[in-house]
């Protein structure tokens, strides 16, 4: 146990140094180019902490024994900002072969990537936790499979059609449109199926390596 915790502390370690790393090399490439194309990143990474922040706080009401109404609002919180975490993986399209520096974007983008992938697959060990513990075991993977394929068809809506989490919110009504709309494209289809097995196969690949006390 002491082994398992001693490697969770490392890789987590491991996220937070990557993080930092990629905030250097956007710095260093603002200050090469003397553009601001990539700001956005920051706000990206931000938003891929969020899942990890709110599985925290789950994991918290669990130990505590609170309402199980925040409890069930915790969760469905979760679910819609998980999406977050992966996206990032997308930003690679802004890659310009043309750029001068390709070889630096491509590195600062994918070590980007890699944090918001590591962020979102911590969040869903604290979640499959708390469904293994509440549901069979076949159920809880059942369950973190169905919301690996929400999160595939939530970065669909958020690459293609520039939807936000808090548009559940903002803009309800044309969210459920595009939703139903989008649910009749066969290549929206292969978007969920794709990169939902690819948020899936990512949990339990890295699991064994972040996954600590959980």
């Amino acid at each position: 146990m002491n082994l398992i915790a001693t490697r969770s502390s490392i890789f987590q370690n491991r996220i937070i140094q990557l993080t930092t790393l990629a905030g250097v090399l956007l710095a260093y490439r603002i200050y090469i180019s003397g553009t601001t194309d990539f700001l956005f990143m920051f706000w990206n990474l931000f938003l891929a902490a969020i899942p990890l922040f709110v599985s925290r706080q789950l994991m918290a009401n669990v130990r505590l024994g609170q309402s199980k109404i925040l409890r069930y609002s915790l969760f469905f919180l979760w679910v819609l900002f998980l999406p977050n975490s992966p996206y990032i993986i997308t930003d690679l399209i802004h890659l310009d072969n043309s750029a001068a520096t390709i070889w630096l974007d491509m590195l600062m983008l994918f070590i980007f990537a890699l944090s918001g992938l590591l962020l979102g697959v911590l969040s869903m060990i604290d979640v499959f936790s708390y469904l293994r513990k509440h549901n069979h075991p076949f159920l809880a993977n059942m369950m973190l499979l169905g919301v690996s394929l929400l999160s595939g068809f939530g970065i669909f809506l958020g690459r293609f059609l520039r939807f936000n989490s808090w548009d559940i919110i903002a803009r309800p009504q044309l969210l459920m449109q595009c939703i139903f709309k989008s649910l009749l494209l066969w290549n929206a289809w292969l978007w969920i199926i794709g990169f939902g097995a690819f948020i899936w196969i990512s949990f339990w690949v890295l699991k064994p390596y972040l996954r600590g006390s959980r």
